[in-house]
């Protein structure tokens, strides 16, 4: 309850443009972060056919899984925020092939083991403590197949183009004492740190550009 509660009104600024302009919630994100369609088709669907079963972690307001849905046998939708939910199911009304689960931001209770063909995640897990995406490594190898394959967005830390980009980031949000207690501050990985992480739960890494990282439940 308490990690909902710290994420609660976190859509409410995109709803309040979306409905200043008269566009959908979707073509803010769309501007504002990155298009849904591209992280869909470059991130997702080459590892998807129309016989999976797909769960997308932190599904917001369906941003990504809008480009999804049509192309899979089934989406479960998950996310802790109540409003981002409802919004999603406005959003994605015109598929008949999708449920929506809110979750509690720690594990993913209530999903089976060995269910999905395919599990993702998008501007979700570098917001994540390092603690809990080692937690929810375990879940994801849980819920998935014997082959099933993991796609997770991180922020990556490998060269001085990434310490620009944090600099950047801290003066856009007004300097670092503001920075610090922003509530979507980022978080950082590396290669090295991911797959010792996969070494340990014994799964195969796929593409280990931390920006679309890949890894596979062995068969």
């Amino acid at each position: 309850m308490e990690k909902e509660k710290q994420w609660q009104g976190y859509y409410a600024s995109y709803l309040h443009k979306a409905s200043q302009r008269g566009v959908s919630t979707l073509d803010i994100l769309n501007e504002e972060w990155f298009d849904g369609q591209r992280t869909a088709e470059e991130c997702v669907l080459p590892y998807i056919s129309k016989d999976s079963v797909i769960l997308e972690i932190a599904c917001g307001i369906g941003r990504v899984s809008k480009y999804v849905a049509s192309k899979c046998k089934y989406l479960f939708c998950a996310d802790i925020i109540e409003e981002a939910l409802e919004e999603a199911k406005n959003n994605l009304k015109q598929y008949s092939n999708i449920s929506f689960k809110k979750i509690n931001g720690y594990n993913l209770t209530g999903f089976h083991e060995n269910y999905f063909d395919c599990v993702y995640s998008f501007t979700a897990f570098f917001h994540f403590d390092f603690e809990l995406v080692v937690k929810y490594f375990y879940e994801i190898k849980r819920v998935m197949k014997p082959g099933g394959i993991a796609i997770i967005e991180f922020k990556r830390w490998k060269d001085k183009n990434d310490v620009i980009e944090l600099l950047d980031k801290i003066e856009e949000q007004g300097g670092i004492e503001n920075y610090e207690k922003e509530l979507d501050k980022w978080r950082y990985v590396s290669r090295e740190m991911l797959q010792i992480l996969c070494d340990y739960y014994d799964l195969l890494i796929v593409d280990d550009n931390t920006t679309k990282f890949i890894f596979k439940k062995k068969s």
